[in-house]
């Protein structure tokens, strides 16, 4: 199944995105994890892939996991980054002989200890490339990766979603947002590529920020805006770890609630393997939507 078939068939579609740990006792427990998970509902989970490749086994060990233990639909991700033309075939192959059947294509980000992506030698430079790869090489569903307030490299929002619509053309079947704090900016972001033509879903990314340090770190490195409010309740709590988890998760259920309201086609929610995140913003969040649509 590939999952364009449930956003077209569902008015909203709920999915979790995890990451591979590198150790043989971290997936052990991860997998214990998504049992729980599984109870949330989810309509499917995705999997990310770690840099430069360097967790794409436990990529690949995972979402098999998750499609024939779990019975949960599972997304792949692959990326570029220090991977031969050859190399991706490899991946796409072997994930397919074990019936994964959709993947998000990424760019990815730059290999450790540089600061801008290289292209590998016989690889590929764009996202746009690898989706038109993946396409080629079989029956794959794709999603790709969109940032409401532009890519960090590229600080030109319009040639940046100019990017998306090329990743749209390449056969891109959804696109899967970087979290954002304040829903204007996936708003406007969404409404500006519908004026544009883009026809396929375009799904909300949503992180729960954990405390002031962690979300400055990774809204930096990603171009995300922090809200002054946010910013100011963590501030006030940064030494209170779980006063400080609370402002995340009341920030992000008002997020949801807001993009309910405004007809969203899926919440991506990023968990970061967090049980207590899933436990919290999963349950009933279906329903809700479905009371928002009546």
């Amino acid at each position: 199944m590939h999952l364009i078939d449930l956003y077209q068939k569902q008015d909203f579609v709920f999915s979790i995105e995890i990451f591979p740990p590198k150790t043989d006792p971290g997936m052990l427990k991860l997998k214990s994890i998504l049992e729980a998970f599984k109870s949330c509902t989810p309509d499917y989970i995705s999997v990310t892939y770690g840099a430069g490749g360097t967790s794409r086994e436990n990529t690949h060990e995972l979402a098999a996991h998750i499609h024939h233990e779990l019975d949960v639909p599972a997304m792949a991700h692959l990326t570029c980054v220090a991977h031969t033309a050859e190399e991706i075939d490899s991946v796409l192959s072997k994930l397919k002989n074990s019936e994964i059947t959709n993947v998000m294509a990424l760019r990815g980000d730059p290999t450790v200890g540089t600061n801008h992506f290289i292209q590998p030698k016989g690889g590929y430079h764009f996202a746009s490339e690898l989706i038109t790869a993946i396409r080629e090489h079989s029956d794959f569903g794709i999603g790709a990766a969109g940032y409401p307030e532009g890519h960090l490299e590229n600080p030109d929002k319009d040639d940046d979603r100019k990017h998306l619509h090329e990743k749209i053309a390449a056969g891109a079947d959804f696109v899967v947002t970087q979290f954002f704090l304040d829903n204007t900016f996936f708003l406007r972001w969404r409404d500006k590529l519908r004026q544009e033509g883009a026809n396929i879903p375009l799904v909300a990314g949503i992180l729960p920020p954990a405390n002031l340090n962690a979300l400055e770190r990774i809204a930096g490195i990603c171009g995300v805006s922090v809200p002054e409010k946010l910013r100011e309740s963590l501030s006030k709590y940064q030494h209170d770890q779980e006063a400080s988890r609370e402002i995340g998760l009341l920030h992000s259920e008002r997020q949801i609630e807001g993009l309910l309201a405004e007809g969203v086609e899926g919440i991506h929610l990023y968990a970061l393997n967090r049980l207590e995140t899933v436990m919290r913003l999963g349950p009933g969040l279906k329903k809700s939507a479905l009371t928002s649509v009546v």
